[in-house]
This record gives C-alpha cells, structure tokens and sequence, in this order.
C-alpha cells in the first residue's frame, strides 16, 4: 500500500491503476477464477478514467476522478422521466429496455479490427447477440457511410447480414453491393483468421516493395501493423499485400 501511495504521486491515473491491478494481483485472480462479469467490470473501469483522462488532462489526480465518478452517480439517481441511458454493451448484460440504439454497426468497430482469432470472432458475435437481445420491443441499427480515415469504404458490420432480411426496415437506402461486400469481408476475415501456415507472426521481419524492410508489430484483423526501418510511425498493411519474408 505504502509503494501504490508512492507511486501515485507522480504516475498518471491510468499508469496507477495499472500497477494496482498487476501488484495486488487482483485481475490475475479474476482470470484464474474465469470471473468474466468481474473482468468486464474491471475493463470498464479501465475505459472510464482513461476517457476522463482524455478529456480532462493526465494531471489530474485520482481525487478529482472519484469526485466526477460520485456527481455523475448523483446525477444519474435523479428523477425518474423519460431519460437516454447510455452505455456499453458489456454493462448492459442482464438489462433490457422498451426501445435500443446500437451504433457503430460497421466492419472494423463491431466486430473490431482488432480481433486476430476465431474465437475472438465468435465472441463478438455473442457480444451483439447480447447487444441486440436488450430490446424488448424496437431495435435501431446504425453505422456510418461514406469512407474511412484511411480512404476505404466503411462497409456494415457482418453482423447485420446475420439477420434474417425479413425483420430488418431500412431507413433509407443500403446498396446490395455495401451489403455483399459486408458477407465477402466475413469470409475473408473468417479464413485469414483460420490456422495460416503463411501467415507472419509478430516479431517477423518482412519486405514491402515501396516500404522497404520492417518488423510486424501485431496483427488486427485482416491487417498487419508493421513498423518500417525507414518510417517514423507504423503502416497497416492488408495480410494479402505481397510481403517476403526475412530472416
């Protein structure tokens, strides 16, 4: 406790609550005990100061956290009208609701572009099972159009093909192409994340025909985050882009 108390005073927020969970040993207990609803707790603790901090500066003090966490518990238990309830779909386990909005319905945020396995595949789409069971009566489905930051189309989520066509209402137009490119990503996703003898492993050294030679970081989805000796910030490189392997 003397050492936490120590390093509070000059780590941020989220570098203290780290050291907590790994020194106390606390989150390694909720694994070995497969506490997963503990677990989602915990990450959604995570994802709270770390949007706090985002928003209002790393300087702040673990004080002033609490204090924003205890007005914003105040605030919620005011009244009882009509309100938006907003939050994520793991906090939303074991709730339901007359009318929900899931957003973000898109290939590359639900599921994320940062699932590299089948199984972290399949449980996203347990994940928007969960999501799309919490409305008791109607169900809004949204994503975003036009294209991404990288220049690609943003495709709808793979989910959304899931659902028999007959029991989703558009509003507005989504292209048969938008929707068959959705069901081509799927399986195109769904085989690179398959056992792949050919495919680099992170800490692979690899050669790019523009980029020259680099070092595969990690894989996210169906992209490769390499970092090139002559960049100075990595590339996200598509697993089918021609890439030789180095020793």
């Amino acid at each position: 406790m003397e050492r936490l108390s120590a390093y509070a005073q000059y780590l941020h927020l989220t570098e203290t609550l780290a050291a907590v969970l790994d020194q106390s040993g606390y989150e390694r207990l909720l694994r070995t005990e497969g506490s997963q609803d503990r677990l989602d707790n915990v990450a959604e603790l995570k994802q709270s100061i770390y949007e706090y901090e985002i928003s209002c500066g790393e300087e702040l003090s673990a004080e002033d956290y609490l204090r924003t966490a205890a007005l914003m518990t105040s605030a919620d238990e005011e009244g009882s009208g009509d309100k938006v309830r907003l939050m994520t779909v793991h906090a939303a386990k074991g709730l339901e609701f007359p009318v929900v909005f899931l957003c973000g319905m898109n290939e590359g945020i639900f599921p994320s572009r940062k699932i590299d396995t089948m199984e972290g595949m399949e449980e996203e789409r347990r994940l928007a099972y969960v999501a799309m069971t919490r409305a008791e009566e109607q169900l809004f489905l949204s994503g975003s159009g036009g294209r991404g930051l990288d220049g690609s189309l943003r495709v709808p989520s793979r989910f959304i093909t899931d659902i028999d066509e007959g029991l989703v209402e558009l509003d507005g137009e989504l292209s048969d192409a938008l929707m068959e490119m959705a069901r081509q990503q799927a399986v195109k996703t769904d085989l690179m994340l398959k056992d792949n003898p050919d495919r680099f492993a992170a800490g692979q050294r690899v050669f790019h025909n523009v980029f020259g030679e680099g070092t595969v970081q990690s894989i996210e989805g169906d992209s490769y985050i390499i970092s090139f000796d002559k960049l100075s910030t990595p590339r996200s490189i598509t697993v089918t882009a021609k890439l030789a392997k180095l020793t």
